[in-house]
Formats: C-alpha cells, sequence, structure tokens
C-alpha cells in the first residue's frame, strides 16, 4: 500500500480477507474533498465542514424531526426550517455575513475561485470554511443565550482566525523555502 493512491489500490490475492474487504468497501472521492481537507485549513474547521457537506450536523430539522427539540425554526432568523442549506448560505442573517465577507475577500464565497494561484485557492478554503465553523458556533451560543451578535461580529472574528492561519502557513513556507536555500549553499540546517 505504502506510495499506492488508495481510491485505485488493489490488495493482492493473497492479502488477509479483512484486509481485502477494507479496501473493497471504499469510496470514490467526493468533488469537494480538497476544498474541506487542505493542510492550510484549520482541523476542526476541515470536520465542521465535512459534515455540513454530507449534512450530518444536527441542525434544528432533525432535532425536531427526532423529538429532541421543540421547534425546527431556525435560531438566527426565526423564519424558515433550520436546514444546512438553510443555515449556510439562505438565510438573511448567513447571507450577510458571507456578503461581508465577499466583499472584504473580492471574491464568490460558494463557489471555488476558477483560474486563481494556489494561495488564493487555498486562503479561500482557510476562510470558508472558518465561515461555516463561526456560524454554526454562533448557531450553538445563541440557541443557548438566545444573544445573537451582528453579521460584522463574526466577519471580524473569520478574519482574525484565518489572518492568523494564513500567516502561520506563510511563514513556514517562507521557512522551508530559506531552509532550502541555505541547505543548497551548503549550511546544512
Amino acid at each position: 500500500m505504502k506510495g499506492a493512491d488508495w481510491y485505485t489500490y488493489s490488495p493482492p490475492p493473497d492479502s488477509n480477507w479483512n484486509w481485502r474487504n477494507i479496501c473493497k468497501g471504499s469510496h470514490p472521492p467526493v468533488p469537494w474533498y480538497k476544498d474541506v481537507w487542505d493542510s492550510w485549513t484549520i482541523p476542526k474547521h476541515s470536520v465542521i465542514g465535512w459534515l455540513i457537506q454530507r449534512k450530518a450536523l444536527n441542525t434544528r430539522d432533525k432535532l425536531f424531526q427526532f423529538g429532541i427539540s421543540g421547534s425546527n425554526c431556525c435560531v438566527f432568523c426565526e423564519l424558515d426550517p433550520e436546514t444546512h442549506a438553510h443555515l449556510f448560505s439562505e438565510c438573511t442573517y448567513s447571507k450577510q455575513v458571507i456578503s461581508l465577507i465577499e466583499h472584504w475577500l473580492h471574491m464568490r464565497f460558494q463557489t471555488p475561485p476558477g483560474n486563481c494561484s494556489t494561495i488564493r485557492r487555498k486562503v479561500w478554503r482557510v476562510v470558508k470554511l472558518s465561515c461555516w465553523y463561526v456560524l454554526w458556533m454562533e448557531r450553538n451560543t445563541c440557541r443557548i443565550e438566545l444573544k445573537l451578535r451582528r453579521p460584522e461580529m463574526l466577519v471580524s472574528e473569520v478574519q482574525k482566525i484565518a489572518m492568523l492561519r494564513i500567516q502561520q502557513k506563510v511563514s513556514s513556507l517562507i521557512q522551508q523555502l530559506e531552509i532550502s536555500w541555505l541547505n543548497s549553499l551548503g549550511f546544512n540546517v
């Protein structure tokens, strides 16, 4: 398996039957895989992003359906049922947050940037997942404390999180490039 691609890997016929069954049960990668699982994204944000993409978060519509919640209304707008689509793209509150982020980034939020540099795409991923994470945390806080912050405050939080993460990744990238350069000069750092 070492060095092989998981999605094209085929176990040898003489391998353990458990291993053959595990390998048989794999699924092809989903189109949004790289937009969620990227080395620049914050792991807990990636987990939330993955759950959002799979519609696996316990939104109020699900909790209501199972009799856990007394209401299925969105915590933010209290108008429509709280589904994944509503909470992260259709709600007026979420739309305000997303609009402010699009204005800040100078790019669309929902669709990945087309022909742009790798760095811009990575920044888009970090910001999008940070936004989803902050929206989900705000939703949970609002459910408990019954207070909702202004959209600008969420955007400010997303900006701080994203800037810190990007600075961290860029500085480590620069350090790696500098180390490579120093090693090429024979310094063996």
